[in-house]
Order: structure tokens, then C-alpha cells, then sequence
């Protein structure tokens, strides 16, 4: 008689095996950890895109802002006696360091602002300027200063190139001058004030 090499309760090998794969697969301890482990990059990334975004809508509104009290000197003919180089670049950059000064937060880059101020007879000549960034590339060749005389127009821009840290590969179509770079613009145009001129050093009224 053969004597049966399962008595007395013992398990075929395999049977074990078959029941430890099944316990594994009805096990949900950790799951919720590897679910959003799968889940967390990219809602992360989604987070600092949103947070990018919304940082650079808000450095664009405080770089209008204080362009436009900066222009307030232009305006009122004040410029005449506070820019008074014989170097545009030096008013230029005078100019810019007042546009910077009017920020109320530090969310602008002096280094990388550029300014342009035109004067022009009518309203109408001043609608002809073109966009500084052109293919990619901002060009800021054409920019100058002029401190606008009184009753003349004036346009005033200022572009200012600002870093994209992660929205520049999560959205391409935002990078307008060069590798993760966008160009913020401001603008403001006004007609100057028929102030009297000063002297040097002094202040329009």
C-alpha cells in the first residue's frame, strides 16, 4: 500500500504559494501611500505653475503701476529739471531707477528693465511703434529717451525680461525672448502738460 504523501493535514508546496499571491493581491495596506506618490509630482507641478502664473500677472500690474507714477514727472515737466544729461542712456537709466523706486514690493529687476520714451506731434504717429520682441528676440535698439516738451505726446514703455522657472517647459507658448524668459510690457501715453520750463535743477509746475 502507497502511503499518501498529503495525510495528516500537510499542504502541497504549491497551495501555499497560491495562497500568499492571493493574500498579497486582496491586501490594501499602502495603497493610498503609493497612490499619491503617483499622483503628487504632478499635482505639485501644477501647483508652482499656478503660483509662477499668478507671480508673474502680479509683477506685470506693479511694474504698470509704477511706470505710471514714474511717467507723472514727464507729465507735470518735473523730467526737465531732474533728467538733465546730455546723455539719453543716463536719463534713460535715471528714469528706470525711478520706475523702480516707485514699486512697492521688490518684484522687479532693475537690471533687466529697459525703457523707451518717445515724444511725437499727434496721437496718431504714436500708434505706429512696432513690438520690441520680434522672433523670439527682444530688441532694444530702437529704445531711447526724450523728456517730452510741454503740450507734446509722449509714450512711454518699459519691458522688463522676467525668469520662468517652471512654466517655461509646462508651457512653451508663454517664452517670447529666449529660453525661459518673457517680456512684460507697460505702456502709458499721455499729452504733457503745458508746464513753463526750467532751468536745470529746477522743477516744472
Amino acid at each position: 500500500m502507497t502511503a499518501n504523501p498529503h495525510a495528516g493535514g500537510a499542504r502541497p508546496p504549491d497551495l501555499g504559494k497560491r495562497r500568499l499571491i492571493a493574500r498579497f493581491r486582496r491586501s490594501q495596506d499602502g495603497a493610498a501611500a503609493i497612490e499619491f506618490g503617483i499622483v503628487a509630482l504632478p499635482f505639485l507641478g501644477l501647483l508652482l505653475a499656478i503660483f509662477e502664473l499668478a507671480m508673474m500677472f502680479w509683477t506685470n500690474e506693479v511694474l504698470e503701476e509704477s511706470l505710471s507714477k514714474a511717467s507723472r514727472r514727464l507729465l507735470t515737466g518735473e523730467a526737465a529739471g531732474r533728467y538733465v544729461s546730455s546723455d539719453p542712456a543716463v536719463n534713460a537709466a535715471a528714469f528706470r531707477n525711478d520706475i523702480c523706486a516707485e514699486t512697492s514690493m521688490p518684484m522687479i529687476d532693475c537690471s533687466r528693465l529697459h525703457v523707451d520714451v518717445k515724444v511725437f506731434s499727434d496721437f496718431g504717429s504714436a500708434r505706429n511703434l512696432g513690438s520690441p520682441m520680434n522672433g523670439g528676440v527682444l530688441d532694444t535698439s530702437g529704445f531711447g529717451y526724450v523728456t517730452p516738451q510741454p503740450k507734446q505726446i509722449a509714450v512711454v514703455r518699459a519691458v522688463l525680461e522676467y525668469k520662468l522657472l517652471f512654466m517655461g517647459w509646462a508651457a512653451p507658448e508663454l517664452v517670447n525672448i529666449g529660453a525661459d524668459r518673457r517680456g512684460l510690457v507697460a505702456s502709458v501715453a499721455f499729452r504733457a502738460e503745458p508746464y513753463v520750463a526750467q532751468p536745470a535743477g529746477g522743477s516744472g509746475t
